[in-house]
C-alpha cells in the first residue's frame, strides 16, 4: 500500500492516474469510497471538520468497511492511496489496516514550491459533466482550451481552488505534514519524497521509479532504515 500525499496542486491525482495507466495497481480514493458506500457513514453525525474533511471516526469506518469487509477489490497488486492520509491519526489507522491485510505500507510524498502550487491551481480546470470524480483535473480540448477534450463540456475552476480556500488547504497540509512524517518515523514506514516541480510527464516517470523502489522488498527495507527522510 503506497500512500500518495502532498499539498494541493502538487499533482497527486495526475501522478496516480498516470501510474495506474502504466502499472498493475489498484487506486483508492476516500471520496470515491464514501460516494460508493454511503451506508458506511450511516448513523454518524455530519462532519464539523473544516474544509470538508470527514471526521477520523468516519475515516476508520470507511477504511474498515472497504478493506476488511472486502468492498474494495485488492487482488495481489499494489494499492495507491490518492491524497490519503491527511493526518497522523489517519496514517496510524491506515497502518493498522495494512497490518491486518498483511501488506507493507509506505509513503510517496510530492513536494513543490508555493509559487509552483499557486500557478498550477490557478490554471487547473475540471469538467463537471463527464466522469464521476468532479475533483479530477480535466484535459482541455486542443481546439478550445475552455472545453473538455473528452465530452466537450465547459471547463470550470474547482470550488476548492478558489485562492482563499487554496491558501487554507495549503496551510492545513503544512500543519499536518510534520506530524505525518513523525508518525511514519515512529511506525517505521518508508517515506520517499519526490520534488514535483517538473512537468507532469517527468514527475510521472520519476514516480514510476519510486513506486518500483517501494514495491521491491530490498530497497524498501533500506528506505525503512531512515523513515521519514527524503530519498
Amino acid at each position: 500500500m503506497i500512500a500518495v500525499i502532498g499539498p494541493p496542486g502538487s499533482g497527486k491525482t495526475t501522478v496516480v492516474t498516470a501510474l495506474a495507466a502504466h502499472e498493475r495497481v489498484s487506486v483508492f480514493r476516500l471520496r470515491e469510497a464514501v460516494r460508493r458506500c454511503p451506508d458506511l457513514l450511516a448513523g454518524l453525525p455530519p462532519s464539523t471538520v473544516p474544509l470538508g474533511w470527514v471526521s477520523d471516526e468516519a475515516v476508520v469506518k470507511v477504511l474498515r468497511g472497504m478493506f476488511l469487509e472486502h468492498r474494495f477489490p485488492t487482488g495481489d497488486e499494489p494499492i495507491l492511496l490518492d491524497n490519503f492520509p491527511g493526518t497522523a491519526s489517519q496514517l496510524r489507522h491506515l497502518a493498522s489496516i495494512a497490518t491486518s491485510l498483511g501488506r507493507r505500507l509506505s509513503i510517496l510524498e510530492l513536494r513543490a514550491t508555493a509559487a509552483t502550487l499557486a500557478v498550477r491551481v490557478a490554471a487547473r480546470r475540471v469538467c463537471r459533466r463527464c466522469g464521476p470524480d468532479r475533483h479530477a483535473p480535466a484535459r482541455p480540448a486542443a481546439s478550445d482550451p475552455a472545453r473538455c477534450a473528452r465530452c466537450g463540456g465547459e471547463l470550470k475552476r474547482r470550488d476548492t481552488d478558489n485562492p482563499h480556500i487554496h491558501a487554507l488547504r495549503l496551510a492545513r497540509y503544512q500543519r499536518n505534514r510534520p506530524k505525518i512524517a513523525a508518525a511514519a518515523t515512529r511506525l517505521h514506514i518508508p517515506h520517499l519524497v519526490l520534488h514535483a516541480g517538473h512537468c507532469a510527464p517527468v514527475v510521472s516517470r520519476l514516480a514510476r521509479h519510486l513506486v518500483a523502489v517501494l514495491t521491491d522488498p530490498a530497497p524498501a527495507y533500506r528506505a525503512a532504515s531512515h523513515p521519514g527522510s527524503p530519498k
